[in-house]
């Protein structure tokens, strides 16, 4: 549920602009950690977009400023779903390590045109950690089809990392010493890939996305995680009223 959850993330840009979206999307990605297969999942697609406030899972928002503007400023609360669920796993070691918790995150967000920032800071106490991003996406007309190409940067402090990477003592000790304890640190990933709109009519739209994230070597020498980058390919259906 956790990870069906985590995929509507990549959703969220391909927000229509009017007030109601739904739609079904497809999606298939890989997995970083150790001994978890590439998954496939059907999903359900729904936001609102108001004048300020909006709703776009995982994020429910408030805008300082008109959603069209040029320039944007919002302030709100995000839902973080735990990337790392031991029971995905085939590895028996791994599956004997502690389930992450989800967490809620507050989160400031900048946006001046094709440019976009975000800091988000856990509220819920899962692991008190924070991240921040970075990141450009510029449109592309092509014909009746829409690209949007993109890249962005991510850091993620201590707290949050040993959160999604980390394993601890006790938990080294639960797998028979197995797994080696690991403390990360801060650690980041890159993020880059394409988006891309096809409207069949006026409210009916078709979505594309193609995105590939490449993490750093605290990351990749965690024991818990097997691949150093990651592919996810997403298709969809919008309907917006």
């Amino acid at each position: 549920m956790k990870k069906t959850l985590s995929l509507l993330l990549l959703s969220t840009p391909f927000i229509a602009q009017a007030d109601v979206t739904i739609g079904v999307l497809g999606m298939t990605s890989q997995s970083i950690y150790s001994g978890v297969d590439t998954s496939t999942k059907w999903l359900p697609n729904i936001s609102y977009e108001g004048e300020h406030l909006y709703f776009r899972y995982p994020d429910i928002g408030y805008r300082l400023t008109p959603k069209r503007a040029v320039q944007s400023f919002a302030i709100g609360l995000s839902y973080d779903p735990a990337a790392f669920d031991p029971s995905d796993s085939d590895n028996s070691d791994i599956q004997a390590l502690e389930e992450r918790d989800d967490a809620a995150l507050a989160f400031a967000s900048y946006r001046l045109g094709p440019i976009s920032a975000k800091l988000a800071q856990d509220v819920s106490g899962a692991h008190n950690g924070f991240t921040a991003q970075i990141g450009v996406g510029y449109p592309i007309p092509a014909g009746n089809w829409k690209f949007i190409p993109t890249i962005s940067y991510h850091y993620v402090d201590a707290n949050m990392s040993q959160h999604l990477y980390g394993v601890s003592q006790s938990e080294s000790t639960s797998t028979g010493g197995a797994i080696a304890a690991y403390t990360p640190g801060s650690t980041s990933h890159i993020k880059y890939g394409v988006r891309g709109f096809y409207p069949f009519s006026e409210r009916l739209q078709l979505i594309i996305n193609v995105s590939h994230t490449r993490y750093n070597k605290d990351i990749v020498s965690s024991p818990i995680a097997e691949n150093d980058r990651v592919t996810s390919v997403l298709a969809g259906i919008n309907f917006s009223f």
